[in-house]
């Protein structure tokens, strides 16, 4: 084939880092430079056809709002196709960032590019280090049908062009850009006709081994570059002396070489799974730890927008709520804007991460403000009738299953002894945190003035505040009453015992020996509450009570005093030194190191050695670990650990551990090795357990005082792991523990510009197994695992990483990588000195996560999305006491998203399925639809196909069937919604 390829398609393009080793404001404004000579050029020089301006429209949102008055020129190129834009908002990473978050961004690039005439039809990630298994999927459900990259590609892609299957078996056209410099490899052309002509014959020459057909593409640009004026010219004279050659050079885009890609029909290799190896380019796997802060609050304010934000707020306006669209596309903007891969990844300079924190910050004040808002009116529709003077608690849960878990909430009481109980009248346990009260009179009052403040009591209140409670004494002090009164400013008044007070109070005042009323008037307390919620149902509510236990003032003040509201009843916590044990799991602490030993009662496995802290030097940059020629591990504490009961139970049972270790302060100055000097850090785990529950949690705080190390928390289990069950977008991704051997030829990993190395990358969850027992690590925002040889036993262990501190931007002296990644500079705050709080649980189980209660991944929803808790007043209410807003069987299918439509008034559920085998699936609304159809993931209907046949259940549900790794989107037209579509 080779001497067939004459064809030297050249795209004319730059590659836009909207922040890295400059800020996003000076970019922009080599940016509106940029724009402006692009259009200049465009307008100038009509053979200068076309210009790519990098896949994402977000450049256009930048520069329009330095340079408004030039959109009519923006959009005639754009409209007429020589300027191609989007489809994505912005270039993200892919492992770093949720899989809601990549549909939401590429819907934003799709809504942006149908003003300039639509976006370029080609799934264009070129930078982006590594890729999932499901973005075949992802870009198919968006009408795209190929992926252009450059990263990832291992030994085993044999062409430049191959089909790329997602775990659904959905396919794309993948084109890899394999030549030297990916994206770059015809960027600054020669315009001198024979240096370009030479140039072009030497790119040619490089390229035809691996090429497919009789074109070859040429990828002129690279990162922040302007077009090169006078190139259509230079083309022109530089194919005269290319003509003997058999080459010719035309201005072209990737569509048409796509097409040109597509017409030849060559034979294409088929290929699964992620690309993710660093054999031809660099893949930059560090970045997973690198400033893990960013992907804790990352992760942190995705699940307040997907399991809380959208969903309340779609239910809330099926409730007569108004439904916040505007505000909750702020939200996604505002998060979105750290999703650009050099963003997320930590690989900027510190000026760049810093800015970022001010965006997560207002994405998550947005969605937490829309949060309680919608809860407090889904909490008013709820049927909460309860006892007499209880207090109603709804309590929402936003997981796919029922859920058996512990919730914070802060009632105001009017009595301090008290049950809490659910619907059924069932006791629970409960805690108090603490409570409060404020004390608003304590005046000694003339009897005149007394009765005066009297006659102002009106049906309970006066003053603006309720009464609650009275309490009268009189004969302590001679001529003297006392009187106590409990007031709220948000409580109903207790009209009859306020009234038969106040009877009472005259007919002491009539008294001559009365002279003096000692009035002392207190807020009725706020209670911080922990309590154990039972049976809340999935993706829904429940309501419980606190109802008062007794009457007798002193019973009620002690056990406020004591914290604990009830006796620990059979699925309490139990407590026993240095351990914490419920029904399902028992865990204890070894007071020589502070490591934990959980034991799982249904399979009766022991694991021992958990959470054990390994502590490693790193002379890498923010791009890859790389670990000192002479390396010092830390992993045992300098001197016994001190554990002290945080809380008691029952509800919840803490216990705190705080160990101190010393580390080396830094790497040596020829970082060969870890420095001598030594610097303490000190490091606290909140071990906690909570009554029913499956999983023990854990909130480790490290004061970093050290430079130049990796800090990972260890995990063993007694068997050894052939591989680990990683939850990735959309899927469970299964990867081999360790690397296997260099192999021969391309395969012989030591000769691969990256080594690489068996840290992976993770959503909620990682879980090794060996078929009979297993144990998951959960994690909020800890996206970087390893499952390698126990260093103190004979099976394995996962090391989740908490912490990776490195002071460079790129180095160009590691053993990990060849060359530099980036710009040589320093980036002292990477070095993350100060106080963290990382946040990780474990669930022991019986055979792998597949099984079929799924509760490896109903406990991972659990550990991201804690139940939440309203309290309101007593009322009727169309949601009843107990509900379920979206029910789907079974366990193991996963929903994604619960949603408004985007363009009309409707209801938008999407699932997937993780597992291999195909799924028969029921979805279940707590309202009736009127009609549900299949929609892909721009929510565009998608035409029926009898394997995903929708099938009526009554009128609030549906059957549907998905493939194994099938992603799969229901559109539901409620039955009381308006029937016109926006």
């Amino acid at each position: 084939m080779a001497e067939d390829i004459t064809h030297l398609l050249v795209v004319p393009h730059t590659h836009w880092d909207r922040e890295w080793y400059l800020t996003f404001q000076q970019f922009r404004m080599r940016l509106v430079r940029t724009v402006d000579l692009v259009l200049d050029t465009l307008e100038a020089d009509p053979s200068f056809a076309f210009f790519m301006l990098d896949g994402q429209t977000i450049v256009l949102e930048d520069y329009l709002e330095v340079r408004p008055e030039h959109r009519e020129r923006l959009e005639r190129l754009a409209r007429a196709g020589r300027i191609l834009v989007g489809p994505w908002y912005l270039q993200p990473d892919e492992f770093l960032v949720g899989a809601e978050s990549l549909v939401r961004n590429l819907q934003i690039g799709r809504r942006m590019g149908a003003a300039f005439g639509g976006v370029m039809p080609v799934g264009y990630v070129p930078d982006t280090f590594g890729h999932i298994a499901q973005l075949p999927q992802i870009l198919r459900g968006f009408g795209l049908e190929n992926a252009v990259f450059w990263r990832g590609v291992g030994p085993e892609v044999e062409r430049g062009a191959f089909r790329w299957a997602a775990p659904d078996g959905s396919e794309v056209l993948a084109i890899w850009l394999y030549d030297d410099f990916g994206y770059s490899n015809a960027a600054l052309l020669p315009l001198e006709p024979e240096a370009l002509a030479t140039r072009a014959a030497q790119i040619a020459e490089r390229m035809r081994p691996l090429a497919v057909t009789d074109a070859l593409l040429l990828m002129n640009g690279t990162d922040h570059i302007e077009p090169q004026v006078g190139l259509p010219a230079a083309l022109a004279q530089a194919n005269e002396r290319l003509r003997a050659r058999n080459l010719r050079l035309t201005i072209g885009t990737l569509p048409q070489y796509i097409a040109a890609v597509r017409e030849a029909r060559p034979a294409l290799q088929r290929v699964t799974g992620e690309l993710a190896a660093g054999w031809r380019t660099h893949l930059l796997p560090g970045v997973y730890s690198t400033r893990m802060w960013l992907k804790q609050r990352n992760a942190a304010v995705e699940a307040l927008l997907t399991r809380w934000a959208e969903p309340t707020t779609a239910w809330a306006a099926t409730f007569g709520a108004a439904y916040p669209a505007a505000l909750l596309a702020l939200a996604w903007k505002h998060l979105l804007h750290n999703h650009p891969h050099d963003s997320i990844c930590g690989c900027g300079i510190d000026q760049v991460h810093r800015e970022m924190l001010p965006r997560f910050d207002q994405a998550e004040q947005i969605a937490d403000e829309l949060t309680g808002q919608a809860l407090a009116h889904l909490a008013g529709c709820a049927d909460t009738r309860g006892p007499e003077r209880s207090v109603p608690i709804v309590v929402f849960n936003p997981s796919d299953g029922p859920r058996t878990d512990v919730v914070s909430c802060t009632a105001q009481l009017l009595f301090s002894s008290f049950d809490v109980v659910d619907d059924e009248g069932r006791k629970l346990p409960y805690q108090v945190h603490k409570s409060s009260g404020a004390e608003l009179l304590n005046e000694r009052v003339e009897k005149a003035f007394a009765l005066g403040m009297l006659g102002m009591l009106n049906e309970g209140g006066a003053l603006g505040y309720a009464v609650l409670d009275a309490y009268i004494s009189a004969g302590g002090e001679p001529g003297v009453v006392r009187l106590e009164l409990t007031v709220s400013q948000t409580l109903a008044p207790n009209v009859e015992p306020v009234e038969r007070a106040k009877e009472r109070l005259l007919a002491l005042a009539a008294r001559e020996d009365i002279t003096t009323f000692h009035v002392v008037a207190r807020e009725a307390p706020h209670a911080d509450l922990l309590l154990l919620a039972r049976d809340v149902p999935a993706r829904g509510g429940r309501v419980l009570y606190v109802r008062p236990r007794g009457e007798a003032a002193l019973e009620q003040i002690s056990a406020m005093q004591r914290g604990t509201g009830t006796l620990p009843l059979a699925d309490a916590v139990r407590a026993r030194p240095l351990a914490r044990e419920n029904a399902h799991l028992r865990i204890e602490v070894d007071p020589s190191d502070g490591t934990l030993t959980l034991t799982d009662k249904h399979t009766r496995q022991v694991y021992a050695g958990l959470n054990r802290l390994n502590d490693g030097g790193d002379v890498g940059d923010l791009y890859n670990y790389s670990p000192p020629a002479r390396d010092t591990i830390i992993d045992a504490p300098v001197w016994p650990p001190s554990v002290e009961v945080v809380e008691p139970g029952p509800a919840r049972a803490t216990l705190r551990v705080t160990r101190t270790y010393l580390l080396p302060a830094s790497c040596a100055p020829d970082r060969q090795a870890r420095s001598m000097e030594q610097v303490t850090c000190a490091v606290t785990s909140d071990v906690s357990l909570a009554a029913g529950g499956r999983r023990v949690e854990i909130r480790t705080t490290v004061e970093n005082t050290a430079r130049d190390h990796r800090l990972r928390a260890l995990f063993p289990v007694p068997f050894v792991a052939a591989h680990a069950d990683a939850e990735d977008a959309f899927a469970v991704t299964r990867r081999p523990a360790r690397q296997p051997a260099p192999g021969a030829g391309a395969h012989d990993w030591r000769t691969w510009i990256e080594t690489p190395v068996d840290t992976h990358p993770h959503k909620r969850f990682v879980d090794v197994a060996d078929g009979e027992r297993g144990l998951a690590v959960l994690s909020r925002g800890l996206p970087e695992y390893e499952a390698l040889p126990d260093p103190h036993g004979a099976g394995s262990a996962v090391a989740l990483t908490l912490l990776r501190a490195v002071g460079w931007l790129s180095r160009d002296d590691l053993t990990t990588r060849r060359g530099h990644a980036g710009p040589p500079l320093a980036t002292p705050e990477a070095q993350g000195l100060g106080p963290h709080v990382f946040e990780y649980a474990l669930v022991p189980h019986p055979k792998d996560w597949r099984a079929e209660d799924a509760l490896v991944p109903r406990e991972a929803q659990a550990f991201e999305a804690p139940l939440r808790a309203v309290t309101t007043s007593q009322h009727a209410g169309p949601l009843g006491a107990r509900w379920s807003f979206v029910y789907v069987t079974p366990a193991p299918i996963v929903v994604s998203a619960v949603k408004r439509a985007e363009r009309e008034d409707a209801l938008v559920v999407r699932l997937y399925n993780p597992l291999e085998t195909p799924l028969a699936a029921e979805v279940i609304l707590a309202l009736p639809f009127r009609e549900v159809v299949r929609v892909d993931l721009n929510e565009d209907a998608i035409a029926s196909d009898s394997s995903v046949e929708l099938a009526r259940i009554l009128s609030t549900g549906v059957r549907t069937r998905l493939r194994g790794g099938e992603i799969q989107t229901l559109l539901f037209r409620l039955s009381h919604l308006d029937d016109t579509d926006e």
